[in-house]
């Protein structure tokens, strides 16, 4: 390794190591000194001491550091000699003895302490973070970041960066030293195995390495996709649980996993295997990852599959239950007509039974003729229709679902069948369906005479009994409950990173036990370790939002609320005034003209410089970085929709191999993420931003899906006929801010709900910090209104016929009738079910 892991670029390091270009605004501030600092400078005589020591005052406020005379800048000095009136200074006769004392009188009465003295907790816990994940430069930066939080003096960029490249080197020996402990002969020989093809022979286009194909992952509905990822599947099972074991008594973390089995999918098979040192570890990381990977995959598959198999058995369900009905009524309407016209054959026969005018033999004759003619055999066959119409099902609440769910088993199967039988989805022990589940797996596939259905409603049990072919219904229905399980969490896939059990998120109970003190220190919560404060103070906001809430409505005096005829109060939205002294609007930009995306890339770019953000994936042997050109190249290839080959088409002076080389080693979502950051914070910066902003005191945020019809097959496209009709498509659910920033967006699919990604968007971003939240009744849940509430930003959606919404009121609080207002009655908190939940969660005794 050398020296110094390469954490910065040289003009990066030069800003870390020289003091701050400040404003003129700023330079007055930080040059204006405490009380303790006046009584000190005017303790002080030579002109060089005076100046050095005001300098180190007002260095030290903003970075924490101080710095030699070398690197004083000129404008700052010649304001301090101006502003104290120092006269003449000879900088150079500020000398070390001199900046050491006073490097330590600044660091005692601001209360910091000095490198040295923390030095070794500071290692131990760089060590720590690079446990955590394999980014050195992410390392570097929390580092910093722990020294302020601390107040804690930051050392120089070689001093930090030393730590940072120690404490890396310390994680890759111990994890080398580990490794060949736990890596048996056989694991060994199985890592090997990848590194070579199916026949033992050189690879080529046509016969890759097994590593290679391990990388594939199909995200297609296809039975031929998912065939191929089930035999990927089962391949990884088989190597997990080689592996597993090594990778538990090694500890890596989920970031460290995920580092290195990012880095074996960039890099070409013969980029690992020329690591000898590192290559098992890498291997295994991806191994696992990869494992995770298809099998949450798989899992998504069989949730879409179950819910398209159940869309297209209810249509046409809807379907045969309407083309019944008007065969039923072409029946029913025959069979009247039958009975009508037999009715009234009767009635003569009744004439002629008792007409006294014709003998007994008359009488029988006619009754015989009657017998014989046309009408009597027409309605015998009505018996066949009327026993059609019983059979119809027409009574059945369900119809023809569960015979078209039986029908279509056969679709369903090709597609689950092997998933089931492969990934072991896992339950509580008492679980009918893990059990019922477990033996399908144990029989491989085979149901048998008498499948367990203790997890089957009833109207499933009748419908199985009655069923042409129950294996297939069986199937089919074992598949539903699956899904609607995994949904609940009530099934769960131990080795994932989506679907494993929700308490493996979690901290342990030993962890807890004996860190609980520290966590609550680090996280910020040793307020909240006690309930009772923290409720009585929610209990008082509580009380008094209602009364002042409920006082405007008496009082009439809330513009959002009319009053009906009845009395009863109706909601409304009102207009927003039109401001009569609002100057006209003028264009906040130039007139017609066309300016070329190049340009605007690489114009922000210059002020900003976003492309630096992009790094290359391996933090240690970097190759030449690639022209600014490539890295345009790529953001426009993947922003205008075009793909990198059609790009490079298109594209002068930037080859197909060059920039598909940048976008695999230089495009990953972190990076992605942060130079999206510079360009939000130059956004910031900006005075025209500032013109969108209503109250500058707070920032308000937004957040709101936006749909995407997608023309190729993916797993993560749905339906949504409101949206798509019969097509499917996907959402990008973004998140602006009222100086219209875009800073944080995440794509999911169209049918899942975007409260759930609500949290994620306000917490996952450095620039933008929201003070209140706004959605849309899409974005909106009672969890979301406490998480926001908890992480101090206001939610405030925009939620659709809002009345309809349960309120929630602490027991003894003074609320009014909410019917009155055509609300519906207030629920009452359990405060001591918060209580006795809080106690586990803070560590009350």
């Amino acid at each position: 390794m050398a020296r110094y892991l390469p954490l910065l670029d040289d003009a990066q390091r030069r800003a870390f190591d020289h003091p701050p270009k400040w404003t003129a605004a700023q330079r007055k501030l930080y040059c204006s000194l405490p009380d303790w600092a006046t009584q000190v400078l005017n303790s002080l005589v030579t002109p060089h001491s005076r100046g050095g020591f005001v300098l180190q005052v007002g260095y030290f406020q903003p970075t924490g550091r101080f710095f030699s005379t070398d690197r004083f800048r000129a404008a700052d000095g010649a304001y301090v000699q101006q502003r104290y009136r120092l006269g003449e200074v000879e900088w150079a006769r500020y000398d070390k003895a001199t900046r050491f004392h006073h490097r330590q009188l600044i660091l005692q009465q601001f209360g910091v302490a000095p490198f040295e003295q923390v030095e070794t907790v500071v290692r131990a816990q760089v060590t720590h973070f690079a446990r955590q994940q394999m980014n050195p430069v992410a390392v570097f930066h929390s580092a910093a970041d722990y020294l302020r939080a601390r107040r804690w003096e930051l050392p120089t960029y070689a001093g930090l960066a030393g730590v940072v490249t120690e404490a890396f080197r310390t994680v890759e020996e111990r994890l080398t030293t580990q490794l060949a402990l736990h890596l048996t002969p056989a694991v060994r020989q199985q890592l090997d195995a990848l590194f070579t093809t199916e026949a033992d022979e050189p690879a080529h286009a046509h016969r890759p390495y097994r590593l290679t194909t391990l990388k594939r992952s199909l995200e297609l509905m296809r039975p031929a996709a998912i065939r191929a990822n089930v035999q990927d599947y089962t391949v990884l099972q088989a190597l997990f649980a080689q592996v597993h074991p090594v990778v538990q008594a090694l500890d890596l973390s989920e970031e460290v996993v995920r580092y290195y089995a990012r880095y074996v999918e960039r890099a070409q098979v013969f980029q690992v295997r020329q690591q000898a040192d590192k290559k098992y570890l890498m291997v295994l990381c991806f191994v696992v990852y990869q494992y995770y990977q298809v099998g949450d995959l798989l899992t998504e598959t069989l949730l879409q599959a179950v819910q398209t198999h159940r869309n297209a058995a209810q249509r046409e369900t809807q379907e045969r239950v309407y083309r019944q009905q008007q065969d039923t009524a072409a029946q029913l309407r025959e069979l009247l007509d039958g009975v009508v016209s037999h009715g009234a054959a009767l009635a003569q026969l009744e004439d002629v039974a008792f007409s006294f005018a014709r003998t007994n033999e008359e009488k029988v004759a006619a009754l015989l003729a009657w017998l014989q003619t046309p009408d009597v055999a027409a309605f015998a066959q009505l018996r066949q229709t009327a026993q059609q119409l019983r059979k119809g099902g027409g009574g059945s609440p369900t119809g023809p679902y569960y015979q078209v769910v039986e029908e279509r088993s056969r679709t369903l199967q090709r597609r689950l069948g092997e998933i089931l039988r492969r990934v072991a989805y896992e339950g509580a022990a008492d679980s009918p369906l893990a059990l019922a589940l477990a033996q399908y797996r144990a029989r491989d596939g085979q149901v048998g005479s008498h499948p367990p259905t203790c997890f089957l409603k009833p109207a499933e049990r009748t419908a199985l009994a009655e069923a042409a072919s129950p294996v297939s219904l069986y199937k089919a229905l074992l598949a539903g409950h699956v899904a609607d399980h995994l949904k609940a969490g009530k099934l769960n896939l131990a080795h994932s990173l989506r679907y494993r059990p929700f308490d493996t998120y979690l901290l342990d109970a030993t962890t807890w036990a004996t860190q609980r003190e520290q966590l609550l220190l680090q996280t910020n919560l040793t307020d909240w370790r006690e309930p009772g404060s923290f409720l009585d103070a929610l209990h008082t906001k509580l009380a008094a939002a209602f009364a002042r809430t409920f006082d405007r409505l008496a009082a009439g005096t809330n513009p959002g609320v009319k009053t009906r005829a009845d009395g009863r109060p109706r909601f409304l939205t009102p207009a927003q005034p039109v401001d009569e002294e609002a100057p006209p609007p003028r264009p906040l930009f130039p007139g017609p003209g066309l300016i070329s995306l190049h340009e605007a890339l690489h114009t922000v770019n210059q002020a900003c410089r976003f492309t630096e953000c992009l790094q290359h994936w391996s933090p240690r042997n970097r190759p030449p970085r690639p022209a600014e050109r490539v890295f345009f190249a790529g953001i426009m290839a993947y922003g205008c929709n075009l793909g990198l080959t059609r790009m490079a088409h298109a594209t002068k002076h930037v080859a197909q191999s060059a920039l598909e080389n940048t976008v695999n080693w230089y495009f990953s979502l972190e990076n992605l993420r942060r130079a999206n950051d510079a360009v939000v914070a130059l956004t910031g910066k900006l005075p025209v931003s500032r013109l969108f902003q209503r109250d500058p005191n707070q920032t308000h945020t937004s957040s709101d899906g936006q749909k995407y019809y997608v023309a190729v097959d993916s797993i993560h496209a749905t339906y949504s006929y409101k949206y798509f009709g019969q097509e499917k498509g996907i959402v990008s659910y973004g998140f602006l801010d009222d100086r219209h920033r875009l800073f944080h967006s995440v794509t999911i699919s169209a049918s899942e709900r975007e409260a759930a990604y609500l949290v994620d968007g306000l917490l996952h971003n450095d620039v933008v910090e929201s003070t209140i939240h706004s959605t849309d009744t899409h974005g909106f849940t009672e969890v979301n209104f406490a998480v926001t509430y908890l992480i101090q930003v206001a939610f405030a959606p925009r939620i659709q016929s809002f009345q309809d919404q349960q309120l929630y009121a602490f027991a003894g609080m003074d609320v009014p009738d909410l019917t009155a207002y055509a609300l519906a009655p207030v629920k009452r908190v359990d405060r001591g079910l918060i209580e006795a939940q809080w106690k586990p969660f803070c560590g009350s005794s």
